[in-house]
């Protein structure tokens, strides 16, 4: 079930967004850092609205329509309404601002009205997931990732402003809404539904979850945000254009997060605690080896990354060096918060870990960026993500449910290895290419060294999850 729920998740959260990565990396180098900062700003801000404007209810959906698919008819009867209203507010402040002229402001209600129908969007595939139909999101995504794609060549092409590509942007939202919304027909609610008790128990019932895109969304745009309140635009897309870098590996580790919720919650609900156990240990000695790697890259090679961009935005380098290890922290954060602890049901000693460390984020990003500018915004950004992942094991030992992988020392050895090594191989003929190949290698010759009994296991769970994609295997589990 992991296997086959995880690989079209990842479809859609890594291979279609391959192409939105592309669209994204020469919308930077077009923008420049001013009208970049702005953007992220809009979109900063238009998260952190749909976070608090969700309710709760796209993590509630997750782990209840999997509990019991008769509550997708109420959470689809909320979302609607909460959904046209900020739509309709949005709407009306926006045509007033474009009419008194002020574009920046315009820039950022666009991005309000965007992330509504995105939050929307992103419900409805929660709902499809936790019933198990993780495939039938790809044509939504196949449709975003088209039109990000056409969008970002016109503008580019056209040399079209922030302002037109947000407003191209919620139309491009407000469709892919559309197409997941009519897959879900059959969970529209019904008249009997539309009651006002049912719709207050729904609010209620998913109030503890709305935290849920506090976390993902909220140690990046909050940090913009408040960034942006005391520095220039400038800079602030000098940081965004780091996080945006830092942040692609683990946008696509949010599949197995979200693949793992049903199951982890079938598991839990049976009284199954072993094999729950034992999915999260397999799954997070896959997440040290993947991430550890990729920080240790995006470090070193940060001025090379950084220079796709443009030699506007080689200030970024020092910033991605900072916020490259936080990686592991994000990805971590994703399969524990986001997935182990909402479905053993621990809803509430989440949300005021997160609650905790979003403050301090916030207390840090305002302290940190305007003595030490981008910098210290990731500086702010790494100890936040620390102390919320310190504070989730502190949860798990609370239950006795200890984290218990022996795998992390010595894949932070070996990454240590690593760095050495791609910092000291000098720049010959084939320069970044050399180096990274003799840190990779070192990587593996000391994990197959020291580690051999672990890595074997990483493998074996790779197998087993592959499996899931195999037809007779597929036929077996439906059995």
């Amino acid at each position: 079930m992991f296997g086959r729920n995880t690989f079209w998740l990842w479809l859609d959260m890594g291979a279609l967004r391959i192409g939105n990565l592309l669209a994204g990396f020469f919308l930077i180098r077009y923008f420049g850092p001013h009208n970049f900062g702005l953007y992220s700003t809009a979109i900063a801000v238009g998260f952190i609205v749909n976070a608090l404007c969700d309710l709760g209810l796209t993590r509630y959906t997750g782990r209840a329509v999997a509990a019991d698919r008769r509550e997708a008819g109420p959470i689809l009867a909320v979302t609607f309404l909460s959904t046209g209203l900020l739509a309709v507010l949005g709407l009306s402040a926006l045509l007033i601002v474009l009419a008194g002229g002020y574009s920046a402001a315009a820039v950022v209600l666009a991005g309000v009205m965007l992330n509504n129908f995105e939050g929307s969007a992103t419900l409805c595939s929660a709902m499809l997931t936790a019933n198990l139909r993780p495939r039938q999101i790809l044509p939504g995504s196949a449709l975003s990732a088209s039109c990000l794609v056409t969008m970002a060549t016109l503008v580019i092409f056209l040399h079209w402003s922030v302002l037109t590509f947000v407003l191209l942007g919620i139309v491009r939202s407000f469709s892919v809404f559309m197409v997941r919304l009519w897959q879900l027909r059959d969970f529209w609610p019904s008249a009997s539904v539309w009651q006002r008790d049912l719709l207050l128990r729904t609010v209620r019932s998913a109030w503890p979850f709305f935290t849920y895109n506090i976390t993902q969304v909220g140690y990046g745009r909050i940090s913009i945000v408040c960034f942006s309140l005391v520095a220039p635009q400038a800079l602030v897309g000098i940081y965004s254009a780091a996080f945006v870098l830092s942040d692609v590996f683990p946008q696509w580790s949010y599949s197995a997060s979200g693949s793992l919720l049903p199951l982890w919650t079938r598991l839990y609900e049976g009284g199954r605690k072993r094999e729950l156990v034992e999915t999260r240990e397999s799954l997070l000695d896959v997440i040290v080896l993947l991430c550890v790697p990729i920080a240790i890259t995006l470090s070193v090679f940060a001025p090379e990354i950084c220079a796709f961009l443009g030699s506007r935005f080689a200030d970024s380098a020092p910033v991605l060096r900072i916020i490259a290890y936080r990686e592991l922290l994000s990805v971590v954060d994703g399969v524990l918060g986001h997935g182990f602890l909402i479905a053993v049901n621990q809803v509430r000693q989440r949300q005021r870990a997160q609650l905790t460390a979003l403050g301090m984020l916030a207390v840090l990003t305002l302290a940190f960026g305007r003595p030490w500018g981008p910098p210290g915004v990731g500086i702010a950004l790494l100890i936040a993500d620390a102390f919320l992942v310190l504070r989730y094991l502190g949860i798990l030992a609370s239950l006795d449910l200890h984290i218990r992988t022996r795998f992390v020392l010595p894949v932070f050895f070996a990454g240590t290895c690593m760095a050495v090594a791609a910092l000291a191989t000098p720049f010959g003929r084939y320069g970044s290419v050399a180096r990274l190949v003799a840190g990779l290698v070192t990587y593996s010759a000391i994990l197959s060294l020291f580690s051999r009994h672990q890595l074997a296991g990483v493998f074996r769970t790779l197998a087993h999850c592959a499996r899931g994609l195999m037809p007779s295997h597929s036929a077996e589990v439906a059995q």
